[in-house]
């Protein structure tokens, strides 16, 4: 076995924190054919991904943007209202839905880190089960990760807490780091929660989290 298999293998059992975080330590990884909203005053739309491309247009805080692709820091679009396309600083926008034809089943994060979803899937073909069952987006920026149980059984307390933390942080860099919170657990059970709170954010840990090993 390679030092990079035993490294992912080591990743998802003792936690999947540093290499994840590593992953998912840049800007949000949104899809194509996601909309977004514009949240800044007056923002240029230019012809590359640069501040150094020319400016076609301008949009105005509130428009609404179909995303096409992206480049680093920078999202291609498609202005909804003029049908016009160019290129806008991600940080200038707020997502507003996502693509349900972005990929992945339900258990893939795909639609939240390209990233973070190529790691999990190498770690899994080498753990020979999968990490997440389902993976649902709520409201007031609320992501729910339903483990596997052959997860929850294999994973120590350790293990569990970390893959929280990551999971937080991919969510968190995935809405540009506006509050958000993580749920990890069997749905109807007790879940590790992490919350953002006004001093930080807030983990709480259910009784049972260690329980396996």
């Amino acid at each position: 076995m390679s030092g990079m298999t035993r490294s992912l293998r080591t990743a998802l059992g003792i936690g999947v924190c540093g290499l994840m975080m590593a992953l998912v330590g840049g800007p949000a990884a949104a899809s194509p054919g996601d909309t977004h909203t514009v949240t800044g005053e007056r923002v240029n739309l230019r012809s590359g991904p640069s501040d150094r491309a020319s400016i076609r247009s301008t949009v105005r805080r509130g428009d609404e943007l179909l995303e096409l692709k992206q480049d680093g820091n920078w999202t291609g679009v498609r202005n909804m209202r003029t049908g016009e396309e160019g290129w806008v600083f991600t940080d200038l926008l707020r997502q507003r839905s996502t693509s349900t034809l972005s990929g992945g089943g339900p258990g893939s994060f795909a639609r939240y880190s390209s990233g973070f979803d190529r790691l999990i899937g190498r770690v899994n073909e080498e753990l020979g089960y999968s990490f997440a069952d389902r993976v649902e987006a709520g409201e007031n920026g609320l992501l729910r990760v339903t483990p596997t149980q052959e997860w929850l059984f294999n994973t120590s307390r350790e293990a569990k807490i970390y893959a929280a933390m990551a999971l937080y942080q991919m969510w968190k860099n995935h809405n540009n780091g506006r509050p958000v919170s993580l749920a990890l657990g069997e749905r109807g059970g007790s879940p590790i929660t992490i919350e953002d709170a006004a001093n930080g954010p807030i983990m709480d840990l259910p009784a049972l989290v260690g329980s396996s090993r």
